[in-house]
């Protein structure tokens, strides 16, 4: 998620710089709403783009296996938990985005408030407000002081501004950029589309004006005229609008030759964006899954039971597998509190050896009966068929053999992933699983492990081999 987030900021501040840097002071304000508006959405969907392409590799193909998850740990009782700085950064996001949510809904409510006089000015919703404020738009109505309405008559050039806001549809603009705001209040560069779009409006709506054939001169000296009666709301175009100089500066800027050239930028910036920051996957990859049904639990792997007093906690680090039935992950257990089930591929022989001994060892089908596994969401198939797509293994330098890599997922009573460690013998192989790992753990809410029905916190053993062609 975090690298997503960052995609959004870093595309969204390169289309902003590209627009300050190149369009912004160029008289094509219809192509600079387009983009400034597509830029910025454009901006939060790349990040979820995915390009196929050829593989790089053409001599080696490797082939990353993916086997299904199995229960290492089905009981995890641990001491107290330890404080979260990720659920402090979750509250602080939600507070803020709750206090942006209340702000805006309470400008709108602000608004729809005013009291006036309603009527129907040139096919136009005017509302004339008892109070001497000055004219701005909303949504599809125009507001105004009473006193700008002499004799049934309204002055043009105010009329032709703020109906040019409606006609164009101009508060959708705000108000998606305030929605944005909202929930990713923390990418700087909103605020820089936000001040960039209203200042394009006022120069499209100044436009239309001018278009009628008034002159100049005069239209800024009603503005000027109007700058002491300013009284603006947020959400609102007003037609007083503060940003009084650069409005005056864009009416008496001529067309350059170079505005076709400004606008291939415009739009190069945003297909190379496209390009550089969208996801890759490569279409002649092979990518094998272990034969069966979708969510078998592989019969041929022991499952482990752990019971863990408070005092033991888990520890931090995990080894190399030693052994299919005891990994050497948690060296603090001690051994005669395990319980490990029979391993199903020699059932027989197993409950002979075992029979007339004092023994804690339970059959699969007991151990079955009260607990289950956590379970990804789509089932086993899923999961793997995801970590094949997303595990990028061009990353890898192909050699001889093969490389061999085994995730311990932890997961809660709740579902979600607490921790993540790797086990294998090639650190580029264990980086990449790992992340693409956590990367599918930070969006996904697990079955959670259930024993006698009740959800409890469990670990899943996942391995993973890679082999090269010849």
């Amino acid at each position: 998620m975090l690298f997503i987030i960052l995609k959004i900021i870093l595309c969204s501040s390169i289309f902003i710089a590209v627009y300050y840097l190149f369009l912004e002071k160029e008289k094509m304000y219809k192509f600079n709403r387009f983009y400034l508006l597509g830029s910025l959405i454009l901006s939060y969907v790349i990040p979820f783009i995915t390009i196929t392409l050829p593989s790089q590799e053409k001599a080696t193909k490797p082939q990353l296996i993916i086997e299904a998850t199995t229960q290492q740990i089905a009981s995890i009782q641990t001491g107290p938990a330890e404080f979260n700085w990720m659920n402090v950064l979750w509250a602080i996001y939600g507070s803020i985005s709750i206090f942006l949510l209340i702000k805006s809904t309470l400008a709108i409510f602000a608004i729809k408030k005013i009291q006036g006089e309603k009527i129907t000015y040139q096919n136009c919703n005017v509302i004339l407000t008892k109070e001497d404020l000055p004219p701005f738009s909303f949504w599809n109505t125009v507001y105004m002081g009473k006193k700008y309405i002499k004799n049934n008559f309204i002055d043009p050039r105010i009329f032709l501004h703020e109906k040019n806001h409606i006609d164009q549809k101009h508060s959708i603009d705000i108000m998606l950029i305030d929605l944005l705001k909202i929930f990713t209040w923390i990418n700087p560069a909103l605020f820089f589309f936000k001040k960039a779009v209203i200042t394009n409006h006022e120069f499209l709506a100044d436009e239309a004006v001018l278009n009628g054939k008034f002159n100049i001169k005069e239209y800024q000296n009603l503005i000027l005229d109007e700058i002491i009666n300013r009284q603006n709301l947020p959400l609102t175009h007003s037609f007083n609008f503060i940003n009084t100089k650069k409005r005056f500066i864009m009416m008496n800027t001529k067309k350059t030759k170079f505005d076709l050239l400004k606008k291939t930028v415009g739009i190069t910036a945003m297909i190379t964006s496209v390009a550089l920051f969208s996801e890759k996957s490569y279409a002649n990859e092979t990518i094998r899954t272990v034969t069966g049904h979708a969510d078998s639990k592989l019969p041929e792997v022991s499952t482990i039971q752990q019971e863990i007093s408070p005092a033991s906690p888990i520890t931090n680090t995990v080894q190399p597998e030693a052994s299919k039935e005891v990994p050497a992950t948690l060296p603090e257990f001690k051994k005669e509190k395990l319980k490990t089930t029979q391993d199903t591929i020699a059932p027989k022989a197993q409950k002979e050896n075992n029979e007339g001994n004092n023994t804690n060892v339970s059959t699969n089908s007991e151990v079955n009966q009260n607990r289950t596994q956590p379970e990804f969401p789509g089932g086993t198939r899923v999961l793997r068929e995801k970590i094949g797509k997303n595990m990028d293994t061009t990353v890898l330098t192909p050699q001889k053999g093969t490389l061999k890599s085994v995730a311990y997922i932890h997961i809660d009573a709740t579902g979600k992933t607490t921790d993540i460690k790797i086990s294998g013998d090639n650190e580029a192989f264990n980086k990449e699983f790992l992340k693409t790992v956590t990367a599918i753990s930070e969006e996904t809410t697990w079955k959670p492990a259930t024993e006698n029905g009740k959800a409890i916190a469990a670990v899943l053993k996942l391995p993973a081999t890679m082999s090269f062609g010849q």
